[in-house]
């Protein structure tokens, strides 16, 4: 086994979570850096396969997500600078969510208390009825709607590949196509044992952060933590809507989901950041996080997979056993996925949807009461691990990762690295007034 020269801090994990941790650390301390990740380069899963829709956090409940509104409210100026400074798309499609039904209006009205609650400011958001929706968007049919104005359609994956490089630039070194297969605390620092597919290595460290998505669950079982979490996997599939019919279409259209309590949306039509339309998600249960094909029934039961308790409030609920079978046809029928989305844009049609499109896969933790609705931090000696960092964790990840970091300084586990005050390379980043508002 060789080893592999000594670093600072290990972030494991490539995606737009790993990216803006590490780039925090390289703007703090004066500090060797290393990234691993399973990919060869960086932003190669869920970073990539996503709506690229920043969202602003009127449909987040301010006391059961309250983390995720706030990091989103502070980081969508964050992105705007980046992308202004760096030359990317900055689409401000807006987004609709609908009320179908009378009893959907309620919620919608929700919404705007939520919104302004979260720190949205009333210009963001309008209230109509169906035909206010329908004098902005003529193909959508809806009884009642809310408009999220400043909702922004941009390419996650770009950004966090500029950061990437960004950090590359500053001397990280990135360990690609790499597997932490363990780690231990050795005579005060951690060794990390690592495979790729020429074999295994050995990293020393100081600390370990592990901000590794779908897979930051089962890296922290093998660290040691989180056991009593599991974890079930959905993939997210989308249709391409074609021309002319899709351009007919301006903004994003939502509906609030059907079951609240669980992590699922209805399928919505998408306004990307190219300019092309597509409709989903569906949420097909797969056995992995990385499975964006295939998967037989048998396999795609993965929560039969161990540890099963967590699970198993969720085995005896009729409606979550159902909803799982039903997703299915959505996968497998093109007309089903589009008539799900005909509810409110009556004049789609199957045959308009040309192709489809990249799929992602949201990886949901459970514990004993059912789906968890926030991120995780576990910490403990030697290393931090980030769980179930689901939507809208792009569009909150650099105040996020910036509250990550606060929160392991002021716990003492960043001691030993010595403090400098870089300057941004990005504009308008700035962690001290970042971390004060959160």
């Amino acid at each position: 086994m060789a080893d592999s020269p000594e670093v600072d801090v290990l972030v494991v994990g490539a995606g737009v979570l790993g990216v803006t941790l590490a780039y925090w650390l390289s703007t703090l301390y004066d500090c060797s850096i290393a990234m691993a990740d399973l990919a060869p380069s960086a932003a190669m899963h869920t970073s990539s396969r996503n709506t690229g829709v920043i969202h602003r956090p009127y449909y987040l409940n301010p006391e059961k997500k309250r983390t995720f509104a706030r990091t989103s409210l502070l980081s969508h100026p964050m992105w705007e600078r980046l992308a202004k400074s760096a030359g990317f798309p900055w689409k401000t499609a807006g987004t609709f969510n609908i009320a179908l039904e009378e009893e959907e209006v309620r919620v919608l009205e929700e919404y705007h208390r939520w919104g302004l609650a979260n720190g949205m400011d009333g210009s963001e958001l309008e209230l109509m009825d169906g035909r206010g929706v329908a004098s902005r968007e003529p193909e959508v049919k809806c009884v009642a709607g809310i408009l999220s104005k400043t909702d922004v359609s941009v390419d996650f994956g770009a950004f966090t590949r500029h950061i990437w490089r960004i950090l590359l630039a500053r001397g990280v070194r990135f360990l690609g196509g790499r597997r932490v297969v363990s780690a231990a605390k050795t005579g005060g620092k951690v060794v990390v044992a690592l495979r790729d597919a020429r074999g295994s290595s050995t990293l020393g460290c100081k600390f370990v952060i592990n901000a590794a998505g779908g897979g930051a669950l089962a890296l922290a079982n093998r660290l040691g933590f989180g056991s009593g979490y599991a974890q079930l996997n959905f993939r997210g599939e989308y249709w391409v809507v074609g021309e002319p019919f899709a351009s007919r279409v301006s903004t994003n259209i939502y509906r609030p989901p059907k079951f609240p309590q669980y992590p699922f949306l209805d399928p919505h039509f998408v306004v990307r950041a190219d300019g092309t339309r597509q409709i989903g998600p569906n949420a097909v249960a797969v056995p992995g996080p990385y499975v964006y094909s295939g998967a037989g029934l048998s396999k795609a039961l993965s929560f039969l997979d161990r540890p099963v308790w967590p699970k198993a409030r969720l085995f005896a609920n009729g409606d979550f056993l159902t909803m799982v079978a039903g997703e299915w046809r959505s996968s497998l029928s093109k007309g089903a996925m589009c008539g799900r989305v005909r509810n409110f844009i009556p004049a789609l049609r199957a045959g308009m949807l040309r192709s489809r499109a990249v799929f992602g896969v949201r990886c949901s933790v459970v514990d004993g009461s059912g789906f968890v609705p926030e991120a995780i931090l576990l910490r403990g000696e030697g290393s931090a691990h980030i769980i179930n960092y689901n939507s809208p964790g792009a569009t909150g990840a650099p105040a996020f990762s910036a509250m990550v970091l606060d929160r392991l300084k002021r716990d003492g586990f960043l001691q030993g690295l010595r403090s400098r005050d870089a300057p941004s390379a990005i504009p308008g980043w700035d962690y001290r007034s970042v971390v004060a508002r959160l």
